[in-house]
């Protein structure tokens, strides 16, 4: 009786072909998706905070007396 050390690959497992040959963009997309609507919102007010945040003028630094 000899045991297999190696773990043991799901052949049922749909897609996983399929996903090794997608771009990060495809499967980031594909993720997307499958979020919730909740979710999605979530992170849609999220990047609006993010770039409000980031993207306002800054305001001058004040000059030294020198």
């Amino acid at each position: 009786m000899t045991s297999d050390p190696r773990p043991k690959q799901d052949s049922g497992k749909k897609g996983s072909i399929y996903r090794a040959n997608l771009s990060p963009a495809q499967l980031i997309a594909d993720a997307w998706r499958r979020e919730s609507p909740q979710s999605q919102e979530f992170w849609r007010q999220a990047e609006a905070k993010r770039k409000e945040l980031y993207s306002a003028p800054k305001s001058p630094k004040p000059q030294g007396k020198m």
